[in-house]
């Protein structure tokens, strides 16, 4: 499983997720601070990453035009502390792993609180 964490977020939380064995970048440190949001998804679909975002409406925008994406973890409360955002993170990658098999190919999983989380195919 790879990430990509949107600018929206803490860049510590890709530092954190590799510190856990995951491969994981943040926006930030690749150049995309900034940048529109259809250029993250597009460096997210070239290099096989979840996005990882609090911009849920842009990316569920995105996911449903088009027809193959290698996911969405939608975090949908805004203001959380990084600690806090790890720990929605946390709960989401083991969503993944557990429910998914480590992939989330055309999902957007909508975290929605503490043990709140949601699957979506999108597009369906």
């Amino acid at each position: 499983m790879k990430l990509l964490i949107d600018e929206n977020l803490s860049p510590q939380l890709a530092a954190w997720a590799n510190e856990q064995g995951l491969e994981a970048s943040a926006a930030i440190y690749v150049g995309l601070q900034g940048k529109p949001d259809i250029q993250l998804w597009r460096h997210a679909y070239a290099h096989s990453q979840i996005v990882v975002t609090v911009n849920v409406g842009d990316f569920l925008c995105l996911a449903r035009t088009v027809e193959l994406h290698p996911g969405v973890i939608a975090l949908r409360e805004a203001g959380l502390a990084r600690r806090a955002q790890w720990s929605r993170l946390q709960e989401a990658i083991e969503f993944v792993r557990l429910k998914c098999a480590g992939d989330l190919t055309n999902q957007v999983l909508e975290v929605r609180g503490a043990k709140d989380l949601v699957l979506h195919a999108i597009p369906e």
